[in-house]
């Protein structure tokens, strides 16, 4: 069961539990950026995985444009949370991949 999903807006004990799961995610992806291998593996994610800086399109073949365009469109999202959360740890990771590259 989801129980980060509140079903009755009216029940304060669901709106609590998911205001803690969400609380708790951030501080998953905090613990993450805290430490050098985490930044790592979010940058390959990002930027290998979801190939956020390449193309989406592939000529004559609009699947394999969804595709590239669905995981291209996950891997912003993940930029997008780490900047909203912390905007420091997002440049030193771009900093820190980049060097590795």
């Amino acid at each position: 069961m989801n129980d980060h999903v509140v079903r009755n807006s009216s029940d304060l004990t669901q709106i609590q539990k998911a205001e803690d799961w969400q609380e708790d995610r951030e501080r998953d992806l905090d613990y993450i950026l805290k430490h050098e291998r985490g930044r790592r593996w979010l940058y390959t994610l990002i930027f290998d995985t979801c190939h956020i800086n390449l193309r989406s399109h592939v000529p004559g073949d609009p699947e394999s444009t969804a595709f590239n365009e669905g995981a291209r469109m996950i891997g912003q999202d993940i930029i997008n949370k780490i900047k909203d959360r912390d905007m420091s740890a997002y440049l030193t990771m771009v900093k820190e991949g980049e060097a590795d590259e």
